[in-house]
């Protein structure tokens, strides 16, 4: 460290990138691991590779799919809320009281 510098290897620094574009995209470091040790074999097949990103991207779907119900739930019961009067009277109260919501 010259002059409160540090100097990475540009080896170094191609896997930092790599890491943090990884996050990105949603994978978990242990997943990211992984993608690590597969892409220090540039000669082999690109197929497992890609069968990994296949996998993430449909857990990122499922996911979705997931939220996207959780946000309709959600938007009906705003919708429903008059926003004032009496709160036992609030259905969204209702709904997360109710044993069958």
């Amino acid at each position: 460290m010259a002059l409160g510098y540090r100097h990475y290897d540009p080896g170094d620094v191609a896997r930092l990138r790599f890491v943090r574009r990884a996050k990105v995209l949603g994978f978990t470091l242990i997943e990211i691991r992984d993608l690590l040790k597969l892409s220090d074999h540039r000669d082999d097949d690109m197929g497992e590779l890609k069968a990994v990103a296949g996998e993430k991207l449909a857990d990122v779907e499922s996911k979705l799919v997931e939220l996207t119900c959780i946000r309709d739930g959600l938007k009906t019961l705003v919708d429903a809320c008059p926003g004032h009067g009496a709160l036992a009277q609030c259905p969204i109260l209702h709904a997360l009281v109710e044993d069958n919501a």
